[in-house]
């Protein structure tokens, strides 16, 4: 364990990973952290600073200077001001003397110089030599490299009584199985189960707890990323970010000092996911949707179900990331971080549009459930009325292959999840068989709902078209949360959610949307939601796409219509304005 955490530390960047890893470690181990790192202010050579007792000993002040990997002759001092030498300079020249809270000036001050790997025989010299120079009484040095730091994750982070074998070993698996996602991720999913089991606990573990999965994470991230694999890492980060909130949701009525400390530990989650999330995009999709059949010819299946599953799914992640962008754009304070979430969250449409345009794969769902991930899509799509036109040509083309595959006992979206079921289907000749597997669908209602939303009416009437000449047997229906949904949502640890069908798509479409939408206004869970009422809204789209529940439509009813009598004109609200 000790050699995989350490691994895990040499890779590290200094910024937003190392970092933001220390401030955790040190508060785990009692330590009163009074100096994060911020972008945009002179650090002035500390990068943390915390007061505490070490082993049990004396009091001490621990100004830290972190730099990522092993230290080198040239790090030590290349002469930038990134450089270790010039670091330590300005803490005893500048830090200590004007910014040390006044409260710790009479402690002794430890300069501790923390690095992921190791400091390289030609830096230690320079080091060793540095610092024999400069001690004195109330001044001191230390090493923290990534043999101490590793010991320390496994003491306060991963040790005996917090983190049992069977989990400790369950994340050995998931790094040794990369190469095999589905198998690294299941290992991974009973890690964040063992973890995040918070009934009946104390405050102090669901901290330990959230705090762990964070760390594990990002030592499965920093492996994934070392072998140019982070397929089974991706799903892993929305696990452990779906059961982060699980914990983080208990305090989110509270105002405490442990309420804070939970949120800013999911908050650290939530950011590695982010960035896995970016990196997976940037390195897999985003380069390749311009390129007709680019993303098609890459899957490399060995049938055409393959390609079907995957895109739809890649379809899926990136929308989310899109509404992840777009609800930074929102919610982000004026600065470089809104600026960077509203260009990237422009160029994720646009991405949108060009996978679905260059790749026919994703014209024919084969599964009823793809409508997750269709719908993901036009929620994101509809943000913009510069991308609106393109839904409802998209749907149009959807729905007469949709249609026409039936008609010729194709491949037709069914109700069948399993792989080895959906590689057997369809199954000519069976008229029993097909209406099993075509007797109930969402997918069908929601192209109805939106074209009912856009005033698409030739689409509105091929949908009643197919539904009475081919699906009288199919039930029409709609999901929606319930009281449960709370409970069961974020980890899908039980059943929930109630059926609104059947839903009449036979009736005019104002009718249609009537009925949704008072059917919405009169269910109040989904506005009850923890995850909404923290603006963090983005997290139930998450826990929708990775459990495979359909879309709530309360996302969609900022969409409501309202006429306006006098002026006679009509005005509509951005989806997600009734969040």
């Amino acid at each position: 364990m000790k050699l995989i955490i350490k691994e895990y530390l040499a890779s590290l960047r200094e910024r937003d990973e190392l970092d933001a890893m220390l401030p955790d470690l040190l508060s785990q181990m009692g330590f009163n952290v009074f100096s994060r790192p911020a972008r945009g202010a002179r650090q002035i050579g500390v990068d943390v600073g915390a007061v505490g007792s070490l082993d049990g000993g004396p009091v001490k002040v621990y100004l830290f200077t972190i730099k990522p990997r092993d230290l080198t002759r040239s790090s030590w001092n290349d002469g930038t001001a990134q450089a270790v030498r010039p670091s330590l300079d300005e803490i005893q020249d500048a830090y200590i003397p004007n910014r040390l809270p006044t409260e710790h000036r009479d402690k002794h001050i430890v300069i501790c110089l923390c690095c992921g790997g190791d400091i390289q025989e030609p830096a230690r010299e320079l080091w060793e030599g540095y610092t024999a120079q400069r001690t004195k009484g109330n001044l001191s040095f230390q090493e923290w490299n990534g043999d101490r730091l590793a010991d320390l994750i496994q003491e306060h982070f991963l040790r005996e009584d917090l983190l049992p074998e069977h989990a400790r070993s369950r994340l050995r698996k998931a790094l040794a199985m990369l190469d095999e996602p589905e198998t690294a991720y299941k290992h991974f999913a009973g890690l964040v189960a063992a973890l995040s089991a918070s009934d009946g606990r104390k405050d102090a573990d669901n901290l330990t707890a959230i705090r762990q999965i964070g760390i594990c994470l990002w030592i499965l991230f920093a492996w994934g990323r070392e072998a140019g694999n982070t397929e089974a890492v991706y799903r892993s980060a929305e696990l452990a970010a779906l059961h982060g909130w699980k914990i983080t949701s208990i305090y989110t009525e509270k105002s405490s000092k442990v309420a804070n400390a939970v949120l800013d530990a999911f908050m650290a989650i939530l950011s590695t996911y982010r960035q896995v999330s970016s990196e997976f995009m940037a390195r897999n999709v985003l380069p390749h949707v311009s390129k007709l059949h680019g993303l098609s010819s890459a899957v490399r299946g060995s049938c055409h179900l393959d390609i079907n599953l995957c895109l739809f799914d890649v379809l899926g992640r990136l929308s989310i990331e899109g509404l992840w962008l777009y609800w930074g754009a929102m919610e982000f304070p004026d600065g470089e971080a809104k600026q960077q979430a509203q260009e990237q969250y422009g160029a994720c449409m646009t991405a949108i549009t060009e996978l679905i345009s260059n790749n026919p794969a994703l014209l024919l769902p084969a599964k009823d459930d793809h409508v997750i991930d269709l719908s993901l899509a036009m929620l994101l799509l509809s943000t913009n009325s510069s991308f609106v036109a393109f839904i409802p040509g998209w749907l149009t083309e959807l729905t007469k292959r949709c249609r026409f595959a039936y008609q010729v006992h194709g491949p037709y979206p069914c109700v069948l999840d399993e792989y080895d079921e959906l590689l057997e289907h369809p199954k000519k000749g069976d008229a029993d068989y097909r209406r099993n597997v075509t007797n109930g669908s969402v997918l069908y209602p929601v192209i109805a709902f939106w074209a009912a939303l856009f005033d698409a009416d030739d689409l509105y009437r091929e949908i009643q078209k197919f539904k009475a000449e081919d699906l009288q047997h199919c039930n029409f229906q709609f999901w929606c949360p319930d009281e449960g949904s709370e409970q069961h949502l974020y980890t899908a640890s039980g059943s929930h959610g109630a059926v609104l069908s059947p839903i009449p798509v036979e009736r005019p479409k104002d009718e249609l949307l009537k009925q949704i939408f008072e059917e919405c206004d009169q269910t109040p869970y989904f506005r009850e939601l923890s995850a909404n009422r923290s603006r963090l809204w983005p997290l139930i789209l998450m826990a929708s796409r990775h459990h495979r529940l359909p879309i709530p439509l309360h996302f969609f009813t900022g969409f409501r219509k309202v006429k306006n009598a006098e002026q006679g004109d009509t005005q509509q609200d951005a989806p997600t304005e009734s969040i």
